[in-house]
């Protein structure tokens, strides 16, 4: 189970920095942040339990049942080495016993367990303790207190050498439990490896995936963006434009707005709440999804402000941001476009002086000594220097 904690941590962390580079950084952050340390701790866990694979998970109850059923013994430490692991900063010790059980044959066996540092003395090579035999014919074997085995049954038990003894290696990974041996939910052994190795990568990319899906089309449009050397797209290019506008007109439910701003990283849009009101919303293209920031902070005066998507040639604005660059001599760099109605000039207008004329796409070209700034018509014609 651990591993598959592990895994799964680790397919969110993988999600996390994929949308950390294509889609919200702040959300990429916040689950990596979360799915790192979970993956760090399981996969500690998951060390410290393959190290102690072979100790022998003996309850109080399996003693109790052995010491029921008269399956006692005793048991000589042959050999005693330490793991180089601890647990609760007491060392974890592998133990070579011979085990000579009150009923049956003896046997030799290999085990882990953590020996107290206070208690490595009573473990020393030669020393023979009381044990429980968990099962019948070993070879788990529990420690218990002297005066379970009856001094008659005691002094009748000889330990016999160790060499001269078959040997039962401990199934890793085992506890006892009513009698029967129970290993993990999933399998340690060799056998089982490609079904585990299949199902932990399936968990990963499932996480992966959970993390990743609700950012999709972030992800699709960072695979085009590849073909340019980007992680995510430019969206002042027709392309990637076409799709933010597609998806700010769905959201706001209608083709009227009063200014566009279109920028490498994202696209702002204010949209009348309906079609002639003025009250209006800020909207906002970024990362492939739509988001209503509520009420635009500069409300216009009136619904002669407002145009359609229809009315500006969007196609336009990486072009002409692209000979205006050329006639300055600069890169486009992180040029934005500001599309908005322009100022009625006509003096007998009931608008005039206000933001009622023709549509105009506006940007500025430059660098830290400076800046050009460039109008164009509508219809992405007419571009000037200003």
């Amino acid at each position: 189970m651990l591993r598959l904690i592990a895994f799964a941590a680790l397919g969110a962390l993988i999600g996390g920095v994929i949308v950390i580079a294509v889609g919200p950084p702040d959300v990429g952050y916040a689950v990596a942040g979360v799915a790192l340390p979970v993956f760090i701790m399981t996969s500690v866990l998951t060390l410290v339990a393959r190290s102690v694979g072979n100790a022998v998970g003996a309850s109080p109850q399996a003693v109790q049942q052995a010491k029921d059923a008269r399956r006692l013994g005793v048991a000589r430490i042959d050999a005693l080495r330490q793991t180089g692991t601890q647990i609760n900063d007491q060392p974890l010790c592998e133990l070579d016993l011979t085990v000579q059980p009150l009923h049956g044959a003896a046997f030799a066996s290999t085990m882990r367990t953590v020996v107290p540092v206070t208690a490595i003395p009573m473990f020393q090579p030669g020393t023979e303790r009381d044990v429980a035999i968990l099962l019948d014919g070993g070879p788990e074997v529990a420690f218990i207190d002297a005066g379970e085995l009856a001094p008659a049954e005691r002094s009748r038990l000889r330990v016999p050498p160790r060499g001269s003894v078959l040997f039962l290696p401990v199934e890793p990974h085992r506890r006892i439990v009513d009698g029967r041996r129970r290993g993990p939910l999933l399998g340690v052994g060799r056998a089982g490896r490609p079904g585990r190795i299949a199902l932990f990568a399936i968990v990963a990319i499932a996480a992966a995936a959970i993390v990743v899906v609700p950012y999709h089309q972030s992800v699709a449009q960072a695979i085009v963006a590849l073909e340019d050397g980007r992680l995510r797209p430019d969206l002042r290019r027709p392309e990637a434009l076409a799709e933010a506008q597609r998806a700010l007109q769905e959201a706001i439910g209608h083709d009227r707005v009063v200014s566009i701003t279109v920028a490498a990283d994202f696209v702002i849009v204010q949209a009348p709440l309906t079609v002639g009101d003025t009250k209006t919303d800020r909207w906002e293209y970024r990362y492939g999804q739509v988001t209503n920031d509520g009420a635009a902070s500069i409300q216009p005066e009136s619904a002669a402000e407002q145009f359609s998507w229809s009315d500006v040639a969007l196609d336009r604005v990486w072009t002409l941001m692209q000979d205006g660059a050329e006639q300055v001599d600069l890169p486009v760099g992180d040029a934005l476009a500001y599309l908005v109605r322009s100022t009625d000039t006509d003096v007998d207008s009931p608008t005039f002086a206000r933001s009622a004329g023709p549509p105009q796409i506006t940007f500025s070209i430059g660098d830290d000594y400076g800046s050009t700034s460039f109008v164009a018509d509508a219809d992405g014609s007419g571009l000037t220097a200003r």
